[in-house]
């Protein structure tokens, strides 16, 4: 099936390379849905005589160095402004300043060693809408939805924060770490949760840097959580579509290593769907971090379709167990016997086991006496901004001194 585009007009992708072994991977990509030209030039000086000819075109620019390809681009818009194109990275660059370049819509990216025809659609998709009027680009009713450059502009103008969600151990009543939650500061709406924008950025990819600019944010904070009295682990989210980033493992170490953050302070809350998306790069990828000392948790566990298998095989340390069987407890029958199961499941498989969406004490009492391990919820606190979760943790470590 061919690409579909916009008025019929069909851009021209402009490969800028001296490899023709990277033009003949382009063409098995293209191949057989793609509808347009693929023109390959192997220097910047040649590209200017093609970008000529062609009224609409994608350029594709093989990169070796990302600074270089930053003056590369700015001298193109000079004669071309709303040339679109897609960097194609042979190795993860410096996530500063990847983020920056991406804070352009024009601009998109993709890892060589891991794309794949899905990948590739998505990239040409994002950049073919850069050829027209505002009044043909993506909205949420498109086909193309995903794509929303308000996201792309906010990462850069860093407008996201991280909320935090205490953890408490039931056994010690303690706080015993925290999910970092990230939350949009937007400029004329106000605080927006992840539920309204962390769709779009997996659907366009943003979820990549986005989670990469996480983690960085999460070891800025960790000196001073530390010194406020925290001393568990603190949760971040991992999206299905972050492990479709080969550098991923590779690029986490790197901003540990940055940022000086002790491995064991961390947790990555990953989705079943994540784990099933790609079983063997999956796997590799919790291997070698789960090597560095950091632990896995398996969110909404019981909403999908866990095999047990896979909890056996990979490095889970904690299963948590969905609010919508904590909602229904106590008094729901089937949800009784479901967190039962979910609890008994863990400890006979010797991981511990967390249940979100705690609001009432009658849920709370139920938790104890079945043996749940830890509980996150609005009984103890909603997610809280950096300061505020600091001063819940110096009042709670004041409370322990007297």
């Amino acid at each position: 099936m061919q690409a579909e585009f916009v008025n019929d007009r069909v851009p021209t992708l402009v490969l800028v390379s001296t490899s023709a072994a990277l033009e003949a991977r382009w063409h098995d990509w293209l191949n057989p849905w793609w509808g347009g030209p693929l023109s390959r030039c192997d220097s910047i000086d040649k590209v200017v005589p093609t970008l000529q000819q062609k009224e609409h075109s994608i350029l594709l620019l093989d990169v070796s160095d990302l600074k270089h390809a930053e003056l590369t681009l700015a001298h193109l818009r000079q004669a071309f402004p709303g040339l679109p194109c897609v960097l194609l990275l042979h190795e993860q660059p410096c996530a500063d300043s990847l983020q920056a370049m991406l804070g352009n819509p024009l601009n998109d990216y993709l890892p060589l060693d891991s794309s794949h025809t899905d990948t590739v659609r998505r990239v040409i998709r994002h950049c073919q809408l850069q050829l027209h009027s505002p009044d043909h680009r993506v909205t949420a009713t498109t086909e193309l939805a995903g794509y929303d450059p308000e996201l792309w502009r906010a990462l850069h103008r860093e407008e996201f924060e991280l909320f935090y969600q205490p953890r408490i151990d039931l056994r010690r009543g303690e706080i015993c770490g925290a999910e970092a939650l990230i939350r949009w500061r937007h400029p004329e709406r106000g605080i927006l949760p992840p539920d309204s924008f962390i769709p779009s950025c997996e659907a366009s990819g943003l979820i990549v840097p986005l989670g990469y600019w996480i983690i960085q944010s999460a070891g800025q904070a960790l000196p001073a959580l530390q010194a406020a009295g925290l001393a568990g682990r603190i949760g971040i989210n991992l999206s299905f579509r972050q492990f479709q980033d080969s550098f991923l493992a590779t690029t986490i170490e790197r901003l540990l290593d940055e940022q000086q953050m002790a491995s064991q302070t961390l947790e990555f809350e990953l989705t079943e769907t994540a784990l099933f998306n790609d079983e063997e790069h999956v796997r590799s990828a919790i291997d070698q971090l789960s090597r560095r000392g950091i632990e896995f948790s398996l969110d909404d566990f019981g909403t999908g379709y866990s095999s047990f298998s896979l909890l056996q095989k990979l490095p889970i340390n904690t299963l948590k167990i969905d609010k919508s069987f904590v909602a229904g407890i106590p008094g729901n029958q089937d949800d009784e016997e479901i967190v039962r199961a979910i609890i008994n499941l863990a400890h006979s498989l010797n991981k511990q086991v967390i249940a979100e969406g705690v609001e009432t004490n009658a849920q709370l009492e139920f938790l104890i006496r079945h043996g749940c391990d830890q509980v996150q919820g609005f009984f103890f606190s909603r997610p809280v901004p950096l300061q505020q979760f600091l001063g819940l943790l110096n009042h709670r470590q004041h409370q322990h001194s007297l």
